[in-house]
């Protein structure tokens, strides 16, 4: 895939469907991406730019559908959608390391009937710190869609998870859910898992939940009583945990080439463990 630096603008017109993603690879100090989906058009976008900071701005016209899967190794995101009537937008997004990357996502529903679903992944190892800012916002009646912030914490990372649903006085009928689930593989790994609601009017379905899970010297023991080493056991939690999230990229090579970024990531720390033990 060739690398672009720079802004590029992307217009799908009404009543289009993209039978294959569109691929998405800027470089550089600071990149932008522009997306408009025209009234009743369907695609996905794959990005896999590696900017420093990079900018994602999509504009969903009425009764449109896309799938946006951003993959980001050490480039911090800032990304927002503007969703209108009867459209659907899916985020799924996976940021990996950083020495100290702050991603931020802004949804915003304006037209009645519309959905907007945000999937994350984060992952972070050594001493790598990572914050994830996740906002779905419900200005139109009868909206839906949910938030899912899930990820990894290893050895001395710091990650920060903020998800928050806002729903205005014109959100009524909304119906919409919040989840942040964080496993930490070391104890000397940290995280802060923060959800909000917002809510400004009557006659919506709103809630949230939030779990830390930790994997003990116990929960090990016991894999490596039946022969698996401890670098396996890891990686086993690690595709467990987040398998869920992954099986909703349903383009099959796009959802390998995200697993495969994961797998990557956790064989460097599995190697790191082998060599201790």
């Amino acid at each position: 895939m060739e690398k672009h630096s720079g802004t590029r603008q992307i217009t799908i017109e009404a009543g289009k469907a993209l039978a294959k993603p569109l691929e998405i690879a800027l470089s550089g100090d600071r990149s932008e991406v522009e997306v408009r989906i025209g009234k009743g058009a369907e695609a996905t976008i794959f990005d896999t730019s590696t900017s420093a900071v990079h900018l994602v701005s999509v504009v969903l016209e009425p009764g449109s559908k896309l799938t946006y899967i951003s993959l980001s190794i050490g480039s911090t995101r800032r990304l927002k959608s503007t969703v209108g009537s009867g459209a659907t937008m899916h985020w799924h997004c996976t940021t990996i390391g950083g020495s100290d990357d702050s991603h931020e996502l802004v949804s915003t529903c304006i037209g009645s009937n519309a959905t907007s679903t945000i999937d994350w992944i984060f992952s972070a190892t050594k001493k790598e710190r990572q914050s994830v800012t996740v906002r779905n916002i419900f200005d139109a009646p009868d909206g839906g869609g949910e938030i899912t912030l899930k990820g990894v914490a290893e050895q001395k990372a710091f990650v920060t998870c903020n998800g928050m649903i806002e729903i205005t006085e014109k959100g009524r009928g909304t119906n919409t859910y919040l989840t942040e689930d964080v496993l930490m593989l070391d104890a000397t790994a940290h995280t802060d898992a923060v959800p909000a609601l917002e809510i400004r009017t009557n006659d919506v379905k709103a809630s949230h939940s939030a779990t830390v899970s930790r994997v003990t010297a116990e929960n090990l023991f016991y894999l490596q009583s039946r022969g698996i080493d401890e670098a396996s056991a890891r990686r086993m939690f690690v595709e467990g945990f987040l398998g869920a999230l992954t099986e909703r990229i349903r383009n099959r090579i796009v959802r390998r080439e995200v697993l495969d970024a994961l797998g990557n990531l956790h064989a460097d720390v599995a190697s790191n463990v082998n060599e201790r033990t």
